[in-house]
């Protein structure tokens, strides 16, 4: 995949089927098929869940539709180091909506990095025309709902420990 985001302290790689199997099953053969490291804590049980579930999705989708499907590495430029993936949890549906995931290492979390990285996918998402809606939901994570709340999502339902936000293009 040739698309790479540029931010102002990031580069949002999308990773290739291959590159996602390497980093559910051999992280050191990941990070070498990067050529820098990559945060291996980002890895936990829930997100070895979620590379399974993309595998499978990214198999089944036609491979113009791939970057809907995949992780994007948050590689920081100024440490050349993989700290974070985000990405989206399918091709938009009917409706224009698609469902948006994060995470990050805990020693890059509140640096900002996380806001700027799901700033400009969510940007990138709306570049295409037929995308009209991100949401991200059943959010639990307080920092997670103030991310959303920065890069003005709405604030859609409230559960006892869960929250929903959708951004709409504008």
């Amino acid at each position: 995949m040739d698309t790479i985001l540029e931010t102002p302290r990031l580069r949002l790689i999308p990773l290739s089927e291959r590159q996602l199997g390497l980093c559910l099953h051999n992280l050191p053969a990941f990070e070498q098929d990067l050529g820098f490291p990559f945060a291996r804590d980002v890895v936990d049980t829930s997100v070895l869940r979620a590379l399974g579930m993309k595998l499978k999705k990214m198999r089944q989708a036609d491979p113009s539709t791939h970057l809907w499907y995949t992780y994007w590495l948050i590689a920081l430029k100024a440490e050349n180091i993989g700290a974070g993936l985000a990405g989206f949890k399918g091709y938009p549906k009917q409706d224009g909506s698609t469902e948006i995931g994060y995470g990050i290492s805990p020693r890059f979390q509140n640096q900002g990095y996380m806001t700027e990285a799901v700033r400009g996918l969510v940007d990138w998402a709306f570049s295409h025309p037929f995308c009209k809606t991100v949401t991200a939901t059943t959010v639990k994570n307080p920092a997670s709902n103030r991310l959303l709340q920065k890069i003005g999502a709405e604030l859609i339902e409230q559960n006892r420990d869960s929250f929903s936000w959708k951004i709409n293009r504008v």
